[in-house]
């Protein structure tokens, strides 16, 4: 990603412009991104179920009404909207898992694949047991990103399905590029990482921060920690999601990171990302 995260998401949070345009009784139908327009104009067939496109996106995160003061490329305006489509996929992940594990409780024997698939079908529905207002919400946002998500590459001829990553794959600079594989890292597996990271730290939710850990996660400044597991690394959420460390990762982008055989190092030394036999994660955070 370029400069235009470091600048957005450093004063303000992720700011996207976004505008509903709704023909009457017309379709497809037309959304505002950052001050771009985009086509929506996927036609449900006639006896499909469910609420249609335009109602999808009616739920899209409040705070994507607000303008930004530098206009965005279209590969940046994708990036950030599969952050956060990244984010409320894995919150999304998360409540499933709890509301099924609820349900296999209340009835015993019950079978947990069937028990999620009625769930999410209750959810697609919006309609039926299984729902709570938090769960609905987190499904209803995630369909909206999704389908904004997979237009946004239909706009730029990339593949339509979310990547196994969750990210589109960049266009990198070669110079980066050999960096990378000079300290033999594949270095698209190193910004898939990155973008991961990041995305967690931005979210604020310390689950999220866990699912991208390596552990024993290093915490260095007055006194050096290792939060050997999830638990520790959840009883130190005021620490590792401390408000500096947040803004400067915020404000990095993959192609100013600093890379050495010990992984990359993000926002200035505030984190490092290292790599193992799982790939890239959260290694080390500094609070010097």
């Amino acid at each position: 990603m370029s400069g235009f995260s470091a600048r957005i998401i450093g004063a303000f949070g992720c700011i996207l412009a976004l505008s509903v345009v709704l023909p009457a009784q017309a379709d497809p139908f037309f959304v505002k991104v950052y001050g771009r327009t985009y086509k929506i104009d996927l036609r449900a067939p006639p006896d499909a179920k469910g609420p249609k496109p335009e109602e999808i996106m009616k739920a899209l995160p409040a705070d994507l009404a607000r303008g930004p003061a530098v206009r965005p490329s279209h590969e940046e305006v994708l990036a950030e909207v599969e952050e956060r489509l990244w984010i409320a996929s894995n919150q999304l992940d998360a409540k499933l898992d709890d509301a099924t594990k609820s349900r296999d409780r209340r009835n015993a024997g019950s079978d947990t694949k069937s028990a999620r698939q009625e769930i999410t079908g209750a959810l697609d529905a919006g309609t039926g047991p299984g729902r709570s207002p938090e769960l609905q919400t987190l499904y209803d946002r995630n369909r909206a990103l999704n389908l904004l998500a997979r237009e946004l590459r239909r706009s730029l001829d990339l593949p339509v399905k979310t990547p196994e990553s969750g990210f589109s794959r960049p266009k990198l600079n070669p110079d980066i590029e050999a960096s990378y594989r000079a300290q033999k890292f594949d270095p698209y597996e190193a910004y898939y990482g990155f973008r991961r990271v990041k995305a967690a730290f931005r979210s604020g939710d310390v689950e999220l921060l866990a699912r991208v850990a390596h552990y024993p996660l290093v915490i260095t400044g007055k006194v050096r920690r290792n939060l050997r597991d999830r638990a520790q690394l959840v009883a130190a959420k005021g620490i590792v999601l401390d408000a500096a460390i947040r803004d400067a990762v915020a404000k990095s982008t993959f192609e100013t990171l600093f890379v050495r055989d010990k992984g990359m190092m993000v926002g200035g030394g505030a984190v490092w990302i290292t790599s193992d036999r799982t790939g890239f994660g959260l290694g080390t955070v500094n609070l010097d």
